[in-house]
């Protein structure tokens, strides 16, 4: 195993990640993350990617790849040169020529006869509509029906109607107040911790949203109680970075945090509390029981 193999491998341990877990980060094929460790590039495409699959293994665990590489320069295969050969230069030919001329005249015609048939295009438009309005001329329909003939009021000069009584009004009965719906009591309470593993309990609605946030860089996963992943994909949050998580058709959400003191969890506006620890991943799990 290289030197170079034996930094990477502690800090990934240190980081709390498995090979799975980096494969997952990382994206890089296992055998590939072994490769690396083992100080074995025989494996892998060519130099160029030893070196790329290098920097996102560091990154991934919190070192600073530049630095490293320039470190352990020696055991890490160079990039190879490629040669660039200048192309000569070649002189068109007759019939290059005619046909680069032919072109260019043609590309310089080409937008005028384009715009000359756009503005054809408008004019005939433009008449069609035109004579559509000259022959459904509405002043001449109003002359062939001769108008509409007015007609008095039938209760016309000093002749007043006759006043009528007006009846009281029957008093509608009052409305009865339908008592407003009382909102489920929401309790999110630590049941207890285990380990890297801590426990809640959250009563309330059956509507739930988990919050996300990240005020720096933390690898992040959330599974439900079948261990399906609601995340997709977990993934190495940056600062900065949020994610809203559905929480109403699971019973219980387990969410695997890498650097939990920058990550921030939030549950339907509640914070969820749990102990800080900067050096090992957390297991932050909340049971969910709705409310009577």
């Amino acid at each position: 195993m290289s030197e170079l193999g034996t930094r990477l491998k502690e800090a990934r341990i240190a980081k709390g990640y498995s090979l799975d877990d980096l494969q997952s980060v990382t994206k890089i094929q296992k055998r590939y993350l072994t490769g690396i460790e083992e100080g074995n590039y025989s494996m892998m495409p060519g130099a160029f990617y030893v070196r790329a699959f290098i920097k996102q293994y560091a990154e991934a665990v919190g070192l600073n790849s530049d630095e490293l590489l320039e470190q352990h320069k020696s055991e890490v295969p160079e990039k190879a040169k490629e040669d660039v050969r200048p192309i000569a230069a070649s002189t068109p030919s007759r019939r290059q020529t005619f046909a680069r001329s032919s072109s260019s005249g043609l590309g310089e015609v080409m937008p005028k006869i384009i715009v000359a048939l756009f503005i054809v295009v408008i004019l005939g438009v433009v008449w069609f509509f035109y004579q559509q309005l000259a022959t459904n001329d509405p002043a001449e329909e109003v002359a062939e029906d001769g108008g509409v003939p007015y007609e008095e009021p039938a209760n016309s000069g000093d002749e007043k109607a006759p006043a009528t009584e007006e009846e009281p009004a029957e008093e509608e009965p009052a409305k009865e107040e339908e008592p407003a719906e009382e909102k489920p009591e929401v309790t999110l309470e630590e049941a207890g911790t285990e380990g890297a593993t801590t426990t809640f309990i959250f009563t309330g609605p059956a509507e739930r949203e988990l919050k996300i946030e990240a005020s720096g860089a933390s690898w992040v996963s959330a599974t439900d109680q079948n261990r399906k992943e609601l995340m997709k994909p977990a993934r190495n949050m940056q600062k900065g970075d949020s994610e809203t998580v559905d929480l109403t058709d699971v019973s219980q959400v387990r969410v695997r945090i890498g650097s939990t003191p920058n990550v921030k969890l939030t549950l339907n506006d509640q914070l969820v509390e749990y102990k800080k620890n900067a050096t090992n991943p957390q297991n932050i799990i909340i049971k969910f029981e709705d409310a009577e």
